[in-house]
């Protein structure tokens, strides 16, 4: 872990000039100026434009740009830093954008997706087998939602916290809600982010800490609201598909006629810690379970 203040001063519109290597996590290369010649990363290297990260399997790295923008890529990522005021490229894998309020517009680009981001934290993965690419949005920024292009421009599509898009073949589908409080507790890559977290802020470096505390600030509010939303869900007594289905007429249409009145005890697997719909399943057994475990009054 870097130590110290490296990160330049943050003012409007700052541009990107480099970053360094912040942590390593397993196995981590770095390609430079785009030459497909990859060797193993250490915590403080340098990156300029035209550089790239790459993680292997069970492996993270973590980058501290210049202005303070903070970028978590989980494992099987590939992360470019292409030429560009504020510009981003991921490849392929998943990455956490942490980026300070109060800079401009930061642009993030996949290949299904362009994202236009003004200060806030937001979740970007693609998969090149299903060449489908997911953003979520974990905090809300004065400055504007996110906004999400398919790489024509012909739509466009805008996020707020706890929400959440897929584009794949060109066309940009439905937004949805995701669970934020389960965000929080499965994916790694936001630690810091979520509540009583301070203590993890507190062991970073004074850059990193600056990052966190001020995108903090905007995604407590949105955690907060939905976090309300649950409490009066569980008030409801809803702890059964059967109580669901009741109580929630348009999931009691998706549901079998026929419910058996089991709890919802199933865990979630591990192939759904990213970002998980709140009208899929693993969303309503990890809702179901949330109430279950709450203290009855």
């Amino acid at each position: 872990m870097l130590a110290g203040t490296w990160a330049s001063p943050v003012f409007a519109d700052s541009p990107i000039t480099g970053a360094q290597v912040y942590k390593v996590s397993n196995q981590v290369d770095l390609d430079r100026q785009n030459q497909g010649s990859w060797s193993p990363a250490s915590v403080g290297d340098a990156l300029v434009p035209r550089d790239a990260v790459r993680t292997g399997m069970e492996s993270k790295a973590e980058l501290l740009f210049n202005e303070g923008t903070l970028v978590r890529t989980g494992e099987g990522t590939t992360f470019r830093f292409p030429p560009g005021r504020r510009s981003f490229e991921l490849e392929d894998g998943s990455a956490l954008f942490i980026i300070r309020p109060g800079q401009g517009d930061s642009r993030v680009q996949t290949p299904q997706a362009n994202i236009v981001a003004h200060g806030t934290a937001l979740f970007v993965q693609h998969n090149p087998q299903q060449n489908t690419s997911i953003v979520g949005v974990l905090s809300n920024s004065p400055a504007g939602p996110v906004t999400i292009s398919d790489l024509n421009g012909k739509q466009t599509i805008e996020l707020t916290a706890g929400q959440f898009v897929s584009v794949a073949g060109g066309v940009i589908g439905l937004v949805e809600n995701f669970i934020l409080p389960m965000f929080y507790q499965s994916v790694d890559l936001a630690s810091g982010l979520g509540f009583g977290q301070e203590s993890l802020i507190s062991q970073e470096s004074i850059d990193v800490q600056q990052t966190l505390n001020a995108v903090r600030a905007e995604t407590v509010g949105p955690l907060q609201s939905q976090m309300v939303w649950i409490q009066d869900f569980c008030s409801a007594n809803v702890s059964t598909l059967q109580n669901l289905a009741q109580s929630t007429p348009l999931l009691g249409l998706l549901l079998p006629s026929s419910i058996p009145p089991i709890q919802l005890s199933a865990q979630v697997p591990d192939s759904d810690l990213v970002i998980t719909p709140m009208r899929s399943l693993a969303g309503i057994l990890w809702l179901g379970n949330y109430c279950q475990s709450r203290p009855r009054s």
